[in-house]
């Protein structure tokens, strides 16, 4: 079931007020100023039982110019409007300017009601219905329904209801975002016994009592103790209804109208918007480059200017993609609507769509990549988007970080990202068991390539080693990835033959690795120098200077034989074969079968060496616990 929110909008005193109270038996109108001076000043609110038990939620908005913002804070989450028009008035400023509004904003459909019939005779009621066909005339509303309305006897009331539940009807039928929690807020007040109440149009998700949420721009988190859905206690509030959301853990004067009420970590703030944008034809004059405008969007406003990136000033009645630099951060999703408003004189020049929620600052001299990156967005497939986004990026992004970047749902990027990673223009790797990261197939065949490249060059210098180091590879190659994004890229790479992890340590290409040529002859000398000697092994200076070994040569292979294990150091410069090693530890284990203890002397006429290799050797047993010295003698450890 779609839940529908109908707003009022014309020039003041025009009767709206008087509208909504007919209709619904509620009087919108709450301030004393108000009931004073007859006039409405702040958005009123009521709800309407249509046939059908359909209930409506109703905004009734200010007329005065002086309100304007108000009435935009309101009309942000309506779903139908009613063009009210006095009978003995006709089309006046405000009139023209809010039904501006509403086309900015795309509204559906419209209602038009020609109100205070009373007070005029009948033709001067079809004059104003000739005059109205006219003004509709190519706005896209001209199927829009023109009905006459009488506050004084309620003569058009039955009619009235009839075309509001026809439009109601034909409106049902559109699925509204689940998505994201978003109520932008249009009222903070004190309720004694209950504390903190916000009101809102929900635009998009569900909330439900007992919810943590979250209000970005004042970074609180809040609690939902209560909802109320036309002024009934309910459990949960569902998008495209009225709300009434009383919070805990924040007081009314830390809110203002503008805040958002959303889930933590899924929007982010943001100064500088990518959109699209139409200069009303209406408008009294161009708007220049740098231009100062007044910002609107949902139940926010805030002052910020236009940068044009292919001309100096946009003409009334010319489109373009634009920037929008904001003095003060808002909070939007990808294809919101907004409106703006020059900076003085206070009017409505134009608006449009979001295209990049959390852009950035673009150079002159990149004009061409610029238009095509936005044009794209702006009128490419969702895949497309995607796509562009994580190109962008040119790091990893989960699935909730996605969403959060284009303001789309988990759901639905879920099923696109399956479609790009099935046609092989994206790449997703285990993150872990419950999530994964994403990246462009171009991105990771270009890390591919450098990796390559980079772990050729390191073996070239160091021609004995396994492969490059992990961490010196993501210190060079891969520093904007965290440990665990890296770790999941190399296991990824290993599952699909592109490098092969040695030790859990080093990294080489797929098939590269091995010693060969004149370092393997190296090695077979190195080792055959030992094995020659046997017990009366060398030191590694005399190895050096038998086999002429140059010192970064020489340095290299004992690295070597020391990494592989064949050499073990005993101290200084005296190494032992570990072949050698294990066969001294178990003529001990030998020796000791028969024997409670053993000297220094002992073992060496043992393993048939000096005293100059038995000291050293004995020291290095006790070091690893296989042996342990007591007094002038040794036992084997435990």
């Amino acid at each position: 079931m779609s839940y529908l929110v109908v707003g009022t909008a014309g020039h003041i005193d025009h009767g709206k007020s008087s509208l909504v109270k007919v209709l619904s038996g509620m009087d919108p109108d709450r301030l004393k100023e108000e009931k004073k001076r007859g006039i409405t000043i702040e958005l009123g609110f009521a709800y309407l039982q249509l046939p059908g038990n359909k209930t409506v939620a109703i905004v009734d908005v200010p007329g005065h110019e002086r309100f304007i913002k108000n009435m935009l804070a309101g009309v942000g989450g309506i779903d139908l409007a009613m063009l009210i028009i006095a009978a003995d008035e006709g089309i006046m400023p405000q009139t023209r300017e809010h039904f501006d509004i509403l086309r900015l904003l795309e509204l559906k459909k419209i209602i038009v009601v020609i109100t205070k019939t009373d007070l005029v005779d009948a033709e001067l009621v079809e004059l104003l219905q000739e005059e109205i066909v006219a003004f509709l005339a190519g706005t896209g509303y001209e199927q829009a329904p023109i009905l006459t309305f009488s506050a004084v006897n309620g003569a058009g009331k039955e009619e009235i209801l009839r075309a509001l539940s026809q439009a109601v009807e034909e409106l049902s039928g559109e699925i509204k975002k689940e998505g994201i929690v978003r109520l932008p807020i249009d009222r903070i007040f004190t309720l004694q016994g209950f504390g903190t109440v916000v009101t809102g149009t929900l635009f998009s998700g569900k909330i439900a009592v007992g919810d943590q949420l979250f209000i970005p721009i004042k970074n609180s988190r809040v609690r939902v103790r209560n909802l109320q859905v036309h002024n009934k206690f309910v459990e949960t509030a569902r998008v495209g209804q009225r709300v009434a959301v009383n919070l805990a853990g924040v007081e009314p004067k830390e809110l203002e109208r503008g805040d958002l009420l959303t889930e933590e970590g899924r929007l982010i703030p943001t100064q500088r918007l990518d959109v699209s944008f139409y200069l009303l034809k209406t408008a009294v004059r161009p708007l220049q480059n740098f231009g100062r405008i007044r910002f609107h969007q949902g139940t926010s406003e805030t002052i910020g200017r236009v940068l044009l990136w292919d001309r100096e000033e946009l003409l009334p009645g010319e489109k373009a993609y634009v920037q929008l630099v904001l003095e003060k951060p808002v909070v939007v999703q990808r294809d919101d609507k907004y409106v703006l408003r020059s900076y003085s004189p206070l009017t409505t020049i134009g608006g449009g769509k979001i295209i990049e929620p959390l852009a950035h600052k673009h150079k002159r001299k990149d004009l061409e990549q610029t238009m095509e990156e936005v044009t794209l967005k702006a009128e490419g497939s969702l895949e497309e988007v995607i796509y562009l986004c994580l190109a962008q990026k040119k790091t990893p992004l989960t699935l909730a970080e996605l969403a959060r970047q284009t303001g789309h749902s988990e759901k639905l990027l879920e099923d696109v990202l399956k479609k790009l990673v099935a046609a092989e223009k994206v790449v997703g790797i285990s993150l872990n068991e419950r999530e994964q990261i994403f990246i462009p197939d171009l991105v990771v065949t270009g890390w591919e390539k450098a990796l390559y490249q980079e772990a050729q060059k390191y073996l070239q210098g160091n021609p004995l080693e396994p492969g490059i180091k992990k961490e010196l590879l993501r210190s060079r190659l891969f520093s904007s990835l965290n440990l665990n994004e890296f770790t999941a890229l190399l296991k990824y790479w290993v599952n699909q033959q592109k490098i092969t992890l040695l030790e859990g340590l080093y990294i080489a290409p797929y098939g590269l690795g091995g010693v060969q040529g004149q370092w393997l002859e190296r090695i077979q000398a190195v080792e055959k120098v030992y094995q020659r000697c046997g017990w009366q092994t060398p030191n590694w200076k005399t190895v050096e200077e038998e086999l002429h070994l140059e010192e970064k040569t020489s340095a290299q292979l004992l690295r070597y034989l020391l990494r592989t294990g064949w050499l073990v150091q005993l101290t200084g410069d005296l190494y032992l074969p570990k072949e050698l090693l294990l066969e001294g530890q178990e003529k001990l284990q030998e020796w000791l079968k028969n024997n409670e203890d053993f000297t220094v002397a002992q073992a060496r006429d043992l393993w048939g060496t000096t005293r100059k290799i038995a000291v050293p050797f004995l020291e290095y047993l006790d070091r690893i616990k296989f042996t342990v010295r007591v007094g002038d003698k040794r036992v084997l450890g435990k």
